[in-house]
């Protein structure tokens, strides 16, 4: 039996409230940093790339824990992590916006990168563990695209807001005084929390969802971290996938800083007209999301990616020859169409992957893909944003210039668009190598709907037998 409407719609909210947050972090607080508070650009760059180092330091032995961590009867697994790195992340997000711009550039620097970084490892740990459950939660790849529509519902909506107070605040000079600036941030901060309550005041973490595959009785050590690693890095299906989001969606991560610097210093527009530009196009893309969705299930995921791939680099492309704000949303509309076909699919191979692996091995590391994942995207995110960054930077862009000159315009177009196109042209080649057919998808996907069974344990109810069950889960039953 399928999740119903309610419980696709309960498991849709997890995630947007990180998506929110990344935006204020890695899109709106960067052109802050830079044109508000008055940090120099190449610092901004040098921060994010520290960042970058750092998560290629802690998530793999972040998504390890949470696989080992043990289901605490009346308390979860997944669901307590979540709850309790939520206060952490919403007090870097407070912090970050009160850096004075009348601190020296090395206070404001060194700052930028402690606040950063307690959002970072609270925010790790929430995206690992909100990831993991809802995976459990949602054994079918039916159910994982719907859910994945109803994140981007919820997401985009939630993060809409952020992004009307960006366009409206950094684009245009409209709003100049950081006070005033950093206090209206405040109230999408508070928004920021209010989605962040939903899941954590309404979900349910049985120990249904635990039942089978969970590696909680297995021991913390480095024998069973490099035994665990070992099993996903021997998956050809693992390194396609992973080259494809260190690729082609790579540039996604910061899209929004692209589009600030874009609209403000190629454009010139205004921040009301950006903000038509970012919404309008969204909204579009959103209304026809359920009919990607369909088109996705019949004719396949790995299909559907490479498909999605032919807007996306069509609309980035047409940005080269934008010149007013209602081409960026003509651009945008079409680029973001095969970006969000490409998102959509992509969560069902990505969990795929999981269940993969958990046919190959007994044990479900749910944890550990997480990790990878977060491998795949805040990092890279880090990376993006230093290319950017240096590339405007060399191009001659000054923060301090009411217009930008042509040198620096041509820089922004070239970081902004060209980057992407390159990445997405590599993340094809990647694709290429990912052997989930059609076939092997819903292979796996009835898979793991037998090892979750056909109800629905996130709600508490009472799974049905497993027509898959091993002698090791069997064990692990009976607590052996």
């Amino acid at each position: 039996m399928a999740l119903s409407l309610r419980q696709k719609a309960l498991l849709s909210t997890p995630l947007p409230a990180t998506w929110m947050s990344t935006v204020v972090i890695h899109n709106v607080y960067v052109k802050f940093y830079t044109d508000v508070v008055g940090l120099d650009p190449s610092h901004v760059g040098w921060v994010y790339l520290a960042f970058n180092i750092w998560h290629f330091l802690n998530d793999p032995v972040f998504g390890f824990l949470l696989d080992k961590m043990r289901y605490r009867p009346g308390k979860g697994k997944f669901l307590l992590v979540m709850r309790r790195t939520i206060p952490f992340m919403l007090l870097g997000l407070v912090l970050m916006a009160w850096t004075s711009p009348d601190w020296p550039q090395a206070v404001i620097l060194t700052v930028f990168l402690v606040e950063l970084f307690l959002f970072d490892v609270a925010a790790t740990f929430y995206l690992i563990a909100a990831t993991s459950y809802v995976y459990l939660a949602a054994p079918t790849r039916e159910d994982r695209i719907d859910v994945e529509v109803g994140k981007t519902w919820v997401g985009n909506i939630s993060s809409a807001v952020a992004t009307v107070v960006a366009t409206q605040l950094l684009v245009g000079g409209a709003i100049t005084e950081h006070t005033r600036i950093a206090t209206i941030l405040m109230g999408v901060v508070a928004l920021n929390g209010l989605l962040y309550l939903i899941p954590a005041a309404t979900l349910k973490d049985p120990p249904e969802l635990y039942e089978l595959g969970d590696a909680g009785d297995q021991a913390v050590t480095w024998a069973q971290l490099k035994a665990d690693a070992a099993s996903i890095f021997r998956m050809r299906a693992f390194w396609a996938w992973f080259c494809y989001g260190i690729t082609a969606m790579a540039p996604w991560g910061m899209y929004f800083t692209a589009f600030l610097f874009f609209m403000d210093h190629v454009v010139r527009s205004t921040g009301t007209q950006a903000t038509i530009a970012d919404v309008g196009s969204m909204l579009v893309v959103l209304a026809l999301l359920p009919l990607y969705a369909r088109i996705i299930k019949r004719i396949g995921s790995r299909t559907s990616v490479f498909l999605g791939m032919i807007p996306y680099i069509g609309g980035l492309a047409a940005l080269f020859w934008a010149s007013t704000w209602w081409h960026v949303l003509l651009c945008y509309l079409v680029l973001m169409s095969g970006r969000h076909v490409m998102a959509t699919a992509g969560i069902a191979l990505e969990a795929a992957l999981v269940d993969d692996n958990e046919r190959a091995t007994g044990t479900r590391k749910t944890g550990s893909f997480a990790a990878l994942k977060s491998l795949m995207s805040a990092p890279v995110i880090g990376i993006q944003t230093s290319i950017f960054m240096w590339i405007i930077a060399a191009y001659g862009y000054d923060q301090h210039a009411e217009v930008q000159s042509e040198s620096a315009q041509l820089g922004i177009k070239i970081a902004a668009a060209g980057v992407p196109i390159a990445f997405a042209l590599l993340g094809f080649i990647a694709l290429a190598f990912l052997p989930y057919s059609q076939s092997v998808e819903a292979e796996l996907s009835e898979y793991s709907k037998g090892r979750r069974g056909s109800q629905t344990a996130f709600l508490g109810r009472v799974r049905d037998a497993d027509p898959y069950r091993s002698c090791d889960a069997d064990a692990l039953d009976r607590g052996g």
